[in-house]
């Protein structure tokens, strides 16, 4: 049987696939194949390099504390946007965000990670997702990363890729279509806490109800879903440590419900 497992996009929330990965390491569970969009490709990928959740929590984090600076200009341009930003074609250009994904990955290939990954990005010419799973990890995982109207999208094999969580919020379908037999899916809580107070948060809500629409069509297919609810915006990266403890406590406290040896 083929394990797979799918973790979702979410920015900073990501760091909660990390202790998916720490409980299914205690049951001795490897996958054999592991998908991401967004911050869940950033995740796979680190597995797939390292195969131990907790180098893959300290190059991420270490990642995170190098370029907390920049991060911080993302998150201060974000909570500042108005309505005019909507017609700018991103707030950070490549350049002030390749140096994290480089920091990561360096020249890494696909055929140097130790797991069967699968990095989806969102094809804006053709209009739907596509799987990777071949060339450099750093343009892979960066394009899949590049939320869109944030993040400059980047183009890869002649076409312009943005970030995989546009129609894969959970990549479930992909992990199936490499092979999977049996899918654990890592993913979050999504639904809005309040209703919008005005048009722009309209604009955010509507936005969020399509996504889970879109999830759930792929979570209808995995055997297994882990929800995290964390209640921190996917741009909070100096929240990390916190999310991750969270998610470590989440986990751990609903052991029974999600233990490995009464999944089959």
């Amino acid at each position: 049987m083929n394990i797979g497992l799918s973790l979702a996009a979410g920015g900073v929330k990501g760091f909660s696939h990390i202790a998916t990965l720490k409980f299914l390491e205690e049951y001795n569970v490897k996958p054999d194949i592991i998908t991401g969009a967004s911050a869940g490709a950033i995740i796979a990928a680190l597995y797939g390099l390292y195969g131990n959740s907790q180098i893959v929590y300290e190059k991420f984090s270490e990642g995170i504390e190098k370029f907390l600076p920049d991060f911080k200009t993302y998150t201060e341009k974000l909570e500042k946007s108005s309505i005019w930003s909507i017609f700018q074609r991103a707030l950070v250009p490549i350049d002030q965000y390749y140096k994290f994904f480089r920091y990561l990955f360096e020249r890494k290939k696909f055929s140097d990670l130790k797991y069967k990954i699968g990095i989806i990005t969102f094809d804006t010419l053709e209009g739907k997702s596509l799987l990777i799973t071949e060339g450099f990890l750093v343009d892979a995982v960066m394009a899949s990363s590049s939320v869109p109207g944030v993040f400059s999208p980047l183009w890869i094999a002649g076409t312009q890729n943005t970030d995989g969580g546009v129609l894969s919020p959970t990549p479930v379908s992909e992990a199936i279509e490499m092979g999977a037999d049996f899918v654990v899916a890592s993913t979050f809580e999504r639904k809005p806490n309040d209703f919008p107070k005005d048009q722009m948060e309209l604009m955010y809500y509507i936005d969020t109800w399509k996504e889970i629409e879109l999830e759930y069509v792929d979570l209808e297919k995995a055997n297994v879903v882990i929800y995290y609810r964390i209640p921190y915006f996917w741009y909070q990266f100096n929240l990390y440590k916190e999310i991750y403890e969270h998610s470590l406590k989440f986990i751990y406290e609903r052991r029974k419900e999600f233990d490995p040896r009464f999944w089959w």
